[in-house]
């Protein structure tokens, strides 16, 4: 089975092998540093051992992003991208393997591929400090480090996002295998100002966030400086990542 054609490019290699691959990033900048060719928001392209297809940001536009690979004829999900720090041991640059993804409190939410998170995991350590551990997925971007503590405290989840559970809910429903992959661009004691947090836009940077940073005087200045800093260090891992999982 194949998508409608208006969302399916042919942008890198043919698909070898029985596994398929449904990859999923959130951001174009996440999709250009892992080395795809198309970034568009909302297209399925070809991508080394299958399809991939970057999203935009947030549950909805993930879960998607999630359904159109399925149509492709995907055997497996992948999430890969940025994430916030929970856990004052993970630092800017650092990658997390999740081990589980988390949605609600009392709820045991998603398992992922043991063994394919296990084989990421080891195939990363050489060279990326790596850490394994549950990833908590919200709605809204977390921007006080004392939201990011109650979290921790509540969860023992080690980072935050806001794609990886609606996919692995995708994933759950078709019965095919899942993992995540998650970059670490926020310390859990970085105070993102709200005018920021909530202009965050499909594609990461809008008019609205900028609106806000020009506006919003030198703390804003300050924190988005800081912010592209890391998100940089978070890009860099990825694109590491991708090298190394490719090899």
């Amino acid at each position: 089975m194949s998508a409608p054609a208006a969302q399916v490019e042919d942008a890198g290699r043919d698909v070898t092998g029985p596994a398929v691959i449904g990859l999923i990033v959130a951001l174009p900048a996440e999709a250009r540093s892992m080395g795809m060719r198309d970034t568009r928001p909302g297209a399925c392209v070809r991508w080394h051992e299958g399809w991939a297809a970057v999203s935009g940001t947030g549950p909805y536009n993930a879960m998607r992003a999630a359904e159109r690979l399925l149509a492709c004829g995907v055997t497996r999900l992948a999430n890969w991208g940025v994430a916030g720090a929970l856990d004052a041991d993970l630092a800017p640059g650092d990658l997390l393997v999740p081990d589980r993804i988390l949605y609600a409190h009392g709820d045991p939410g998603f398992g992922v591929d043991p063994d394919a998170g296990a084989r990421l995991a080891a195939i990363f350590a050489g060279s990326l400090r790596v850490r394994r551990g549950a990833l908590w997925s919200v709605q809204q971007p977390l921007a006080s480090q004392a939201d990011k503590r109650a979290l921790a405290a509540r969860s023992g989840a080690r980072a935050v996002d806001m794609e990886a559970a609606p996919i692995a809910a995708v994933a759950a429903r078709a019965r095919l295998p899942f993992v995540a992959v998650k970059a670490i661009c926020d310390p859990v004691t970085r105070e993102v100002p709200r005018s920021i947090a909530q202009t965050i836009g499909d594609r990461g940077v809008s008019m609205r966030m900028l609106a806000a940073i020009v506006l919003g005087g030198p703390s804003a200045w300050h924190a988005a400086h800081a912010l592209a800093r890391d998100f940089a260090r978070a890009r860099r891992t990825l694109a590491a990542a991708a090298r190394l999982s490719a090899a």
